[in-house]
């Protein structure tokens, strides 16, 4: 005979049916539960991963980091197109006395896509694994290769990498490159791409700094060797600057051509972006001449491209908490205006409305926009939401992806 079961007072028969047996169903319904959050983790990762890639194969996945063009040997150019295509969610813990929200990411990941920008078609696709959230990744073509600079962020170690152009494969890991420079033998610890300088400034985990010449494939010790590596350059070139009107802080830009020695216009860079004219010394001891290619004027303009021949500059239609922005394409060598995009074909992600979103200000989204230039492709992207191809000589908008 079996020993009675005590109960609570005031249980009922079915309150007592269901308290003996409880304890005995707790162990298996939380295993259940787990077990079916197990399953359906693993199915929505085999269709994020594998099934949907398949279905879709010409299709572009995941957040807009970076884009860069690319010559062809067979004529045309190219679209690299860099996305994360990481497992991002916000995680928040909480332990005694403390409350910390960040991001985090599963599976994270980048994949590179080479496109077709006329027919938007993928051509090959690269997937790349990392070990924690992807913040900033540089793309820079130069020479038959497309590098790869990777700022370094938590698990992630800064990465330097370079890609045939042609085939896509990889030519050079961080490995390699480290192993070309024996003063960074004890490997690194930052890797910053520098597009004002096309350098790659890095630190090493003894202590020491380099900057790295892309265009010259040379490790400089420190500012001081570079500097002066740059002094010996007086070739004379011509710059595009974008200055004040009348003073350093006027909203009212004009274009202007700086034409001189390179070493003299690199060692003026700050005062020739900030010349209101009348500096005597620019002229007379550096021998940098200063002339306005139009009296177009360009409200809180930047200049987000220029090389010898043509200059690209994004600015405002009108000042004010509400504006739109506008794309100009500069000849350098006529002064002309060759065309301008505006609101109608730029991203409206580019208005601004600080009235309904103060972070859509000029402010905080100038550094999300790049502008680059490769044969007759022009390339505007916006960071987190796409890219536009214009034809370099008319303007006409030849591809538009948002990813």
């Amino acid at each position: 005979m079996e020993p009675p079961v005590n109960y609570p007072q005031g249980e009922t028969y079915q309150g007592k049916k269901i308290y003996g047996r409880k304890k005995g169903c707790a162990k298996f319904s939380c295993f259940g539960i787990v077990g079916a959050l197990v399953v359906l983790i693993v199915i929505g990762f085999i269709i994020y991963e594998f099934a949907i890639p398949a279905l879709r194969p010409n299709s572009i996945s995941g957040s807009f980091l970076n884009a860069v063009i690319v010559p062809s040997k067979s004529g045309g150019e190219k679209v690299w197109i860099l996305t994360d295509g990481s497992f991002n969610f916000i995680q928040t813990t909480k332990s005694p006395g403390r409350t910390s929200t960040g991001r985090e990411c599963y599976f994270c990941k980048t994949y590179t896509y080479i496109v077709d920008p006329k027919t938007e078609k993928v051509i090959s696709k690269i997937k790349t694994p990392y070990e924690d959230i992807i913040t900033i990744i540089d793309l820079i073509y130069y020479d038959g290769k497309v590098w790869s600079i990777t700022r370094e962020y938590g698990e992630n170690e800064p990465r330097i990498e370079a890609f045939d152009s042609e085939s896509g494969e990889k030519v050079m890991d961080t490995k390699a490159f480290i192993a070309k420079f024996p003063q960074l033998s004890a490997g690194l610890t930052e890797a910053h791409y520098d597009k004002d300088d096309f350098t790659i400034r890095l630190k090493t985990r003894d202590g020491r700094e380099g900057i790295y010449g892309i265009a010259d494939n040379k490790l400089y010790k420190d500012n001081s060797e570079f500097n002066k590596s740059r002094e010996k350059d007086s070739t004379i070139t011509t710059l595009a600057i974008l200055a004040p009107e009348d003073n350093s802080s006027s909203p009212r830009k004009k274009l202007m051509i700086a034409t001189g020695p390179k070493n003299n216009i690199e060692y003026n860079i700050s005062s020739l972006e900030h010349y209101t004219g009348g500096d005597d010394q620019l002229r007379d001891y550096y021998h940098i001449n200063i002339s306005q290619t139009t009296d177009k004027v360009y409200l809180e303009g930047i200049l987000y491209y220029a090389d010898k021949d043509y200059a690209f500059i994004v600015y405002l239609d009108q000042l004010g908490k509400k504006s739109n922005r506008i794309l100009a394409c500069i000849d350098l060598k006529s002064g002309k205006e060759l065309w301008t995009a505006d609101k109608d074909i730029l991203f409206k992600e580019m208005r601004i409305d600080e009235e309904d979103d103060t972070f859509s200000s000029l402010f905080f989204t100038k550094d999300n926009i790049s502008v680059r230039r490769e044969g007759n492709l022009v390339l505007l992207t916006l960071k987190g939401v796409g890219i536009i191809g214009f034809d370099l000589l008319s303007g006409k908008k030849i591809l538009e992806m948002e990813i």
